[in-house]
């Protein structure tokens, strides 16, 4: 489902953007996408999120516009879209570092703040390619990554979710939906009347998918994937760095440290696949069991290397 929302186009999801804004002189503003930026500059964010509206504005107040496919937040920075359309990097005001992953573009989800469950320790930790538990009702408490698709379209949503001990279906403190066991299944109970109740089938492993209510005959594909340990390298100080397959780095969740969690992706340059960690290349040798990225040598010692 994840590699469903990486052939969304760059151009697409700035078409979404420009056809929003051009109705939003004879409607009210809506939000037309939704970042997750990792940033040292907070100002303008609102718990680590910007919300790009249809009236031109941010959720915070922050005027944009959209020159070619920059958005540009005028004297206060802007940012490119990387190959592929759902990582952007740029700057803030004083040269400070942008990057934003798209969580949700030309959709939104129904949701309500809560007081965050204690998780355990090992969520989002166990080894890609392994099952916490054999039984899913004995592995259900976990991070898992949620993705939601419209065929056709443009809109999508990716939210790194915990499924709790309470049987809540957690984004960060916002709660989505609970969550019951009916036979082999999990059905979960969104908040959002758009996907309502949804019963999810475990095929294959660490895999829940699901079919949400139609939207012009078209039916969201929905699924919850484990976020696990994909590949875990070693540094020359013997410490961990971790590569999770939600596409973070150091961290199963999103952390507002630019410096020690950020995000894993892979892009083509001069039809070459690289991989690279926030804005710079991982060179890669030995087929991904050792790498150089600025000054730090890792050697690979567990998962799989990136690809």
């Amino acid at each position: 489902m994840t590699g469903k929302i990486s052939k969304v186009k760059q151009t697409c999801i700035l078409l979404g953007i420009l056809l929003v804004c051009g109705t939003a002189t004879v409607q009210a503003a809506e939000p037309v996408c939704v970042w997750e930026v990792v940033s040292t500059y907070r100002k303008h964010l609102d718990d680590g999120r910007l919300t790009l509206l249809s009236d031109g504005k941010t959720d915070t107040g922050l005027p944009w516009t959209l020159t070619g496919d920059t958005v540009d937040f005028g004297k206060e920075g802007s940012a490119k879209p990387l190959p592929g359309g759902t990582y952007y990097k740029g700057n803030w005001i004083g040269g400070w570092q942008l990057h934003g992953r798209v969580l949700m573009n030309n959709a939104t989800i129904k949701s309500e703040i809560v007081t965050p469950e204690t998780m355990p320790d090992t969520a989002g930790e166990s080894m890609i390619g392994t099952k916490p538990a054999p039984g899913l009702q004995d592995s259900i408490v976990d991070v898992w990554e949620f993705v939601a698709v419209l065929p056709g379209t443009n809109s999508f949503i990716r939210l790194t979710c915990d499924f709790t001990p309470n049987k809540l279906v957690l984004d960060g403190d916002r709660k989505i939906g609970t969550y019951e066991f009916q036979k082999s299944a999990v059905v979960v109970n969104f908040l959002d009347p758009q996907f309502g109740r949804v019963v999810f089938v475990e095929k294959p492993d660490n895999v829940l998918s699901g079919k949400g209510k139609a939207v012009n005959r078209k039916r969201w594909n929905l699924q919850f994937t484990r976020v696990q340990r994909q590949t875990v390298y070693q540094t020359a100080e013997n410490k961990e760095f971790v590569l999770y397959t939600n596409n973070r780095v150091n961290s199963p969740r999103y952390t507002p440290d630019f410096w020690s969690t950020f995000y894993w992706y892979p892009i083509i340059e001069k039809g070459k696949r690289v991989i690279y960690f926030r804005s710079r290349e991982a060179k890669m040798t030995a087929g991904g069991r050792a790498l150089e990225w600025y000054d730090q040598k890792m050697v690979f010692v567990a998962g799989v290397p990136p690809r």
